[in-house]
Order: structure tokens, then C-alpha cells, then sequence
């Protein structure tokens, strides 16, 4: 369990703080904007939140039917008890892994009712199940099925998990509203509701400068861990509930705080105009080591949201492997 986590914790931290800017350009597009599957646009009536009206009706019985099972594992205490346990730390935009070893180790044997990771992030105080996820190791071009019919599903993978010539395979499943839908890698709506903000309407997530904005938001609103680290980048941070600090270790500033106060009664009021001010103002604020931690988060994440055959399609350099001292 502890060799595991720290994978997954080194993965990150290496990859914020030594990923070079040519490789952040590619991730984010030469257009500075991120084009990961995760992040792509859905119908945002009937794809942006639950019952996932827009899905095909397997799919959505296959949802509810996965909730229903998943009912009793609601708390982090809960799923504790059944045998999952915290191995990722606080991630933006996909809250905190909770992985079944057991389930984990069954290789490409998958039931779409049996998951093997739980998805818990803080909101309103309460950690709450958001989601769950499936994952295996295969070869890069796997061939396994995935457990649901919709196109918006799909594998994205991680061969830094896995040894060489391999990569873990995952695939994640929202029980609640998702920026990019019910399969999106990333659910930029996390930091928001775990800083106790309104989150923008989902239909704004079709204009890509507005896109750009709101993740760009989202993430700037995640804290830093209470921990030192290297030229202030952060991978995981926790969901302490203080969001967009000037300076880490202290609470939103006057200013900051009426800033976020602007965007959250926008959102509320559905006032798109509004939240764009009120979003620029609060991009504008940030400090240049935070855009700097915000722009490495995104293009990081982002790419780790992606297939090995997108990143090659985009000229992206694959993850290397952690295990077996490569």
C-alpha cells in the first residue's frame, strides 16, 4: 500500500516540477488551451449532470444500478470498512482515490457493478462519494471492453504506474455534476464546491474562453498542501476548505475573499457577464507562482487524462515508468 502511494505521489510532484515549458505548450495546445478528452464539451442539459439523461439507457440503468450498490460505502469510514483505502492524496479535479487492493489485483476480469477505486471529495464540509473508477494493466493498445456504451466513455492511462511496456488503464464514473460529463477524467466543478462556491452554468463550458476561464478558476481555487515544495509548484493538495490564498499558508486576503464572494453570487444568479468579470478580476490577482502552479496542474492532469495513443497523436512525451527503478 505504502510503495503504491508513493508512486502515485512522486508521479505527480516530478511531473509539476520538472515538466519543461515546450512540454507544457504541448499539453495545453499552440493555443495555450488544453485539448485532454477530458476536457472536451458535452451537452450540458442532458450530459452535464445526473440522471445523465443524454446517455444511452444501459447506460444510465447501468449507473444507477452501480450507485445502488455503492450505497452503504457513502462515507470514507464506510469504504475503509469494505477494504478501500486513501492511496492517492487529494488530487484537483478527481478529489481523493480510495482503492481496493484486492479488486485492483483481478488484472482485466472487470464488472462494471464491482469497482475498484471510490472517489471522495469535501464538499460542504463533508467528504462525500463523488464517483468511482475502474482500472487494470495491459498493454498500451488494449483490447479489453470498456463497461459502458456511450462514446463519451473511454481508457485513459497511466505508464508511469505500470512496468515498461505496459500502463495502467482507468476509467472514471461521476455520480455527481461534471464540467466535461459523467466519464470526464477531470470534474472541474470539485475545487468549486469544496471552497463553498457556486459553480458556473455547464452550458458555458461550450464557449473555450470561457472553458479556459472556469479551469482555470477551478484550479487556482485548490490550496497547496500544508508541506514544503520545490520553487512553490504542488502536486495533490488537501481540500482544507481555504481556496485561492495569495499566499498558501494564510487565509484569503480582504480583497480575495470579496473576489470570490463576486463570483459565487454571479454563478447564483446565473449572470454570465458577471462571472467573466468577476473570473478575470480574480486570474488577474494571482500571483505569478501560482499561474505558474495553475498552468502546470492543467497541462500535467490534463495529459494524464489522456490516452498513450492521443499523447503520441499530440507529440506528447509518455510518463516514464516508476517501478522497477526506471
Amino acid at each position: 500500500m505504502s510503495h503504491f502511494n508513493s508512486l502515485i505521489g512522486a508521479a505527480i510532484a516530478i511531473a509539476v516540477t520538472s515538466m519543461p515549458n515546450t512540454a507544457l505548450a504541448q499539453a495545453h495546445g499552440a493555443d495555450g488551451h488544453s485539448h485532454a478528452h477530458s476536457n472536451m464539451a458535452v451537452d450540458c442539459t442532458n450530459l452535464a449532470t445526473p440522471p445523465w439523461n443524454g446517455l444511452p439507457d444501459t447506460d444510465r440503468q447501468q449507473m444507477a444500478s452501480l450507485q445502488q450498490d455503492l450505497a452503504d460505502l457513502r462515507t470514507p469510514e464506510a469504504a475503509k470498512a469494505a477494504g478501500f483505502f486513501p492511496v492517492f492524496g487529494d488530487i484537483p479535479g478527481m478529489g481523493v482515490h480510495y482503492v481496493n487492493l484486492t479488486r485492483a489485483q483481478r488484472g482485466k476480469d472487470l464488472d462494471v457493478n464491482v469497482p475498484d477505486q471510490l472517489l471522495f471529495a469535501s464538499i460542504d464540509g463533508q467528504d462525500q462519494l463523488v464517483g468511482a473508477a475502474y482500472s487494470f494493466t495491459d498493454v498500451p493498445d488494449t483490447d479489453v471492453p470498456l463497461p459502458f456504451a456511450s462514446d463519451l466513455a473511454s481508457w485513459h492511462d497511466h505508464p508511469q504506474f505500470a512496468r515498461d511496456g505496459e500502463t495502467l488503464h482507468m476509467l472514471h464514473v461521476w455520480f455527481v455534476p461534471s464540467s466535461n460529463g459523467p466519464f470526464a477524467g477531470l470534474n472541474f466543478w470539485l475545487p468549486y464546491q469544496t471552497a463553498g462556491i457556486e459553480i458556473p452554468n455547464p452550458c458555458w463550458m461550450a464557449d473555450e474562453e470561457d472553458a479556459e476561464r472556469i479551469r482555470n478558476v477551478s484550479f487556482a481555487l485548490v490550496p497547496l498542501q500544508n508541506r514544503e515544495e520545490p520553487d512553490g509548484a504542488a502536486g495533490a493538495s488537501s481540500t482544507d476548505g481555504t481556496a485561492g490564498a495569495s499566499n498558501y499558508s494564510e487565509a484569503p486576503t480582504i480583497d480575495r475573499t470579496e473576489m470570490l464572494s463576486a463570483l459565487d453570487a454571479a454563478a447564483r444568479a446565473d449572470d454570465r457577464d458577471a462571472w467573466i468579470t468577476a473570473a478575470d478580476q480574480f486570474i488577474a490577482d494571482l500571483s505569478e507562482t501560482e499561474v505558474t502552479r495553475v498552468q502546470g496542474l492543467l497541462g500535467v492532469l490534463g495529459t494524464n487524462q489522456m490516452s498513450s495513443a492521443e499523447r503520441d497523436a499530440a507529440g506528447i512525451a509518455q510518463p516514464r515508468s516508476l517501478r522497477d527503478g526506471n
